[in-house]
C-alpha cells in the first residue's frame, strides 16, 4: 500500500477546511446576531425616552416663560410703572 503524501494531506485538508468555512458565511448571512438586535432595541427604548424628556423640558421651557413673564408684570406694578 502507498502512503498518502504530506503535501496530498495537507491540500486535502484546506480544500475542506475551505469548504466548511464557505458554508458557514453562507449561514451567517441568513442569521439574525441576537446580540445585535437587543442593541438595537436598547437603543430605540433609549432614544424614546429622550424624547420624552425633550417634550417636557420644553413644556417646562413655556411654563417658565410664563411665569417670568407674571413676575416682570408684579415687579413693575409693585414699582408703580
Amino acid at each position: 500500500m502507498m502512503e498518502p503524501n504530506i503535501n496530498d494531506l495537507s491540500g486535502l485538508s484546506q480544500t475542506s477546511v475551505s469548504l466548511i468555512d464557505s458554508e458557514e458565511d453562507r449561514q451567517t448571512v441568513h442569521r439574525r446576531p441576537v446580540g445585535l438586535t437587543i442593541t438595537v432595541e436598547k437603543i430605540d427604548r433609549v432614544l424614546t425616552d429622550i424624547q420624552a424628556q425633550i417634550e417636557f423640558l420644553r413644556r417646562e421651557r413655556t411654563s417658565l416663560g410664563l411665569v417670568r413673564g407674571q413676575l416682570a408684570a408684579m415687579e413693575a406694578k409693585w414699582r408703580g410703572e
